[in-house]
């Protein structure tokens, strides 16, 4: 009955970060995601909207 209660090892994860490759990613990331917003800022330019509509 008391089997939750005496129980008390816990399970822990070491994981071992490169914090370089995580920085290298996040920034790789961020550029891709500026590059996508200056492409949609440029396709909402009111010269290009033609474009579009034909």
């Amino acid at each position: 009955m008391n089997n939750k209660q005496e129980r008390t090892d816990k399970a822990y994860i070491w994981v071992n970060i490169n914090f370089d490759k995580v920085k290298y990613r996040i920034n790789a990331v961020t550029c891709q995601i500026e590059r996508v917003i200056q492409k949609h800022q440029l396709s909402n330019q009111p010269g290009n909207s033609g474009k579009k509509n034909n």
